[in-house]
């Protein structure tokens, strides 16, 4: 017999590994993000938002008749209501005070400044003249970026106070950051009663457009190409961060800086990577995070004895072509032929319009690579992205 979970934010990817496992998941979307072909294939979907105060009662009684094992997540902005679920009906999941805490990011610095752990010069800011005062004091360029904010939306480089004009109207809570320098690495991690084993990490690359965001992420390697004594240090610093967090089970995403002082922390998530890291780890490792998600919601993973030893490299690059009217079209189906290439995605059809790139859900299509070495798969990223014609009007 099936078991029943609950899975908010919903995507195909998930959905349909949840049914391959043998779960008969109950979806539960945000209307203006529902996605037809996820609903077309569930028998039971449920259109609300996270704080509609009467989703917990109704899922409550849908537990009396038939059980859930547990309610998980891959969407950032649900992991709160998510614990909340979980707490609420008595089954096993992150915990609801670690989901607040890294979901509101002044929260995670004040527990990593309570243990003296990667010290950061922060403070929350709601005014201009608050956000000015901290430039003062702590210096330019800074980041500016919502406390509750996902996928790098509104973070801002601030280089003079001049860039905060008009910035925080609208919104009640910022976070000033001092701006951290070196190359910035992602850590997928999961965690067993305590024991965190790292499975990938990944060096990511950001946007150099000038007009688009500086913060998008448009290419992703694992593993992460840095020296044998960099990866133990990374590794290290990441187990004794998530000691300090307090978390103890599930998956972890934690994205760091590497700088002059060593690495610093920049947000963490109790959950997977997006941007398919979940492939890059699948197929570097041979470890599914996917499937590793659902089976710990299940109650049926096994725990990983020891990191996992990388068997190759795997690289991904989004598309970020100029913004129009895409009227051309070419070498997507010959290009997916080369040697390496695992796949290639167009988010655009002919005739639809690309946006500038601001956002993760701006970026055209994707290409992801696997080759001997993570070096090679990135130069398979590269070819395919020169020869690739994506033509705006």
């Amino acid at each position: 017999m099936a078991a029943n979970l609950i899975l908010l934010g919903a995507r195909q990817f998930i959905t349909e590994r949840a049914w391959q496992l043998g779960l008969r998941p109950l979806i539960i979307q945000q209307p203006g993000l529902s996605d037809d072909h996820v609903n077309r294939q569930s028998d039971r979907v449920l259109l609300m938002s996270y704080d509609d105060p009467a989703l917990i009662p109704m899922l409550k009684a849908a537990h009396a008749v038939t059980p859930f094992v547990s309610a998980i997540t891959v969407a950032e902005e649900a992991l709160i209501t998510c614990a909340r679920i979980n707490q609420a009906l008595g089954l096993p999941g992150t915990p609801l005070e670690l989901a607040e805490k890294t979901r509101d990011k002044p929260a995670m610095r004040r527990v990593l400044d309570s243990g003296g752990f990667s010290p950061v010069q922060w403070a929350p800011v709601k005014t201009q003249e608050e956000a000015v005062a901290f430039g003062e004091r702590q210096g330019y360029p800074f980041i500016l970026k919502p406390v509750d904010g996902v996928g790098s939306i509104d973070v801002r480089l601030v280089r003079a106070a001049a860039d905060l004009d008009g910035v925080l109207n609208g919104r009640a809570s910022w976070i000033a950051e001092e701006y951290l320098d070196g190359p910035e690495y992602s850590v997928e991690c999961f965690s067993f009663a305590g024991r965190h084993v790292i499975l990938g990490i990944n060096e990511e690359t950001k946007s150099t457009d000038p007009n688009g965001s500086a913060f998008l992420e448009v290419a992703h390697q694992v593993p992460a190409p840095m020296s044998p004594e960099r990866d133990r240090e990374v590794r290290d610093f990441i187990r004794s961060f998530l000691d300090v967090l307090g978390l103890k089970d599930g998956p972890s995403h934690t994205e760091l800086k590497y700088t002059a002082r060593g690495p610093r922390i920049v947000e963490t998530h109790t959950r997977l990577g997006g941007d398919r890291l979940w492939d890059l780890v699948r197929l570097s490792t041979g470890h599914d995070l996917l499937d590793m998600t659902l089976q710990w919601a299940m109650g049926t993973l096994k725990p990983l004895e020891a990191d996992p030893v990388p068997r190759g490299g795997a690289a991904i690059q989004y598309f970020t072509p100029p913004p129009g009217k895409l009227k051309r079209i070419h070498g997507a189906l010959a290009l997916k032929r080369l040697p390496g290439v695992v796949d290639i995605s167009l988010a655009v059809e002919l005739g639809g319009t690309i946006r500038q790139a601001l956002k993760s859900e701006d970026r055209a299509g994707y290409v992801l690579a696997y080759a001997d070495t993570v070096q090679q798969a990135q130069a398979v990223c590269r070819e395919v992205s020169q020869r690739l014609v994506l033509e705006t009007a």
